[in-house]
């Protein structure tokens, strides 16, 4: 959708953009191996993708020893390629990290249950899953002390029975139940959890969990965007009230929050290639260039401002809200200087003082 729309406003620079459309599945080895086809043979100009956070790890050490074209994960949103300092010079993240979503849920938490006491987790068993959980901990742990951990749970990606993890959980009797959980995942603990009493004894807290508001969410339950389609406020940004309405008209839905990360994964390569050659005065600008100018870029999206930083990951901010009628209520917006470390911080290191 976007990429038809910066086609007939007369593409990038004037030349036209070609999607090469690959499925991301078959795990980490094989993304590898697609990503050096598609860099070395077929000698693509820019690479936007990657939603698992396995695939992005693995990717990464490649584009950057590699070195050839722009290379944009849009989510995968592990803090180890922060932390770590995967991401050097071609790769970039223009989204938040699960210590964006962590603190920002945490804060939530603490501001509307000051007298929780007790907290379990449910997450999927791989680098995205537990660095959600250890984010959500450590800043739940720093800014509330007191709180106790009952539970840590993890299940494979895609299991299709929670029965088991649910009985355990309900009977461990937590104030609150974190989960990270997305897609079909997320689906079926909604329905399972509904069928087996989980939301009438338990209230939950979701990272990323806007797109289980389509369905049968209960009432009541805390929910962290990282996008949501009503912030920034459509009636009042026309970026977002545009990319609202046109959405709906291609697919029949809301945005949820994937949308607005490849939103501003193709609108960092778009700016980045358009400003590099302002800035150097040229038709079409060189790798370099496109790189120094993404390093520090602030760009508008549908989802609001991205700020990149040197570090090559966005610096943003997250919404968090509770679950009213497959809608969010009781809004509240956390900047990105409440839910990051300033460029340099470890994540370790900055979680231990949020308070």
């Amino acid at each position: 959708m976007l990429v038809e729309q910066i086609n007939a406003s007369g593409g990038i620079l004037g030349a036209r953009v070609e999607l090469d459309i690959r499925d991301e599945s078959g795990g980490p080895d094989k993304m590898v191996t697609l990503y050096r086809q598609l860099v070395e043979q077929e000698g693509v100009d820019a690479y936007i993708g990657l939603i698992s956070s396995a695939d992005c790890l693995a990717v990464a050490p490649v584009a950057e020893e590699l070195g050839r074209v722009l290379t944009v994960f849009f989510d995968c949103a592990t803090v180890q390629l922060v932390d770590n300092k995967m991401m050097k010079r071609v790769v970039f993240r223009p989204a938040g990290t699960t210590v964006t979503d962590g603190v920002a849920l945490a804060r939530y938490v603490v501001e509307t249950m000051p007298d929780i006491k007790t907290v379990a987790g449910l997450n999927q068993d791989y680098a995205y899953g537990h660095d959600e959980w250890n984010d959500f901990k450590a800043a739940l742990l720093d800014l509330k002390p007191d709180v106790q951990i009952v539970g840590e749970f993890f299940t494979p990606l895609f299991t299709s029975d929670y029965s088991a993890q649910i009985s355990k959980i309900m009977s461990l009797k937590p104030d609150l139940l974190h989960t990270s959980f997305w897609g079909p995942d997320l689906v079926n603990l909604i329905k399972q959890g509904s069928a087996m009493g989980l939301f009438n004894s338990v209230k939950v807290a979701f990272a990323r969990g806007e797109f289980g508001l389509g369905y049968g969410m209960p009432d009541g339950q805390l929910v962290e965007g990282p996008n949501y389609h009503a912030f920034p406020n459509p009636r009042f940004y026309w970026i977002n009230k545009d990319f609202i309405q046109k959405y709906q008209a291609s697919f029949g839905e809301v945005p949820t929050y994937p949308a607005y990360h490849m939103a501003n994964a193709v609108l960092a390569v778009k700016y980045a290639y358009e400003v590099a050659a302002a800035v150097e005065n040229v038709g079409w600008p060189d790798l370099n260039a496109v790189v120094k100018v993404l390093e520090n870029l602030a760009y508008p999206t549908p989802g609001g401002y991205v700020v990149m930083t040197p570090t090559h990951n966005a610096m943003c901010g997250a919404v968090v809200g509770q679950s009213k009628g497959g809608k969010l209520a009781n809004l509240r917006y956390y900047v990105p200087e409440e839910t990051n470390p300033p460029p340099g911080v470890t994540s370790a290191d900055w979680l231990k003082g949020i308070a």
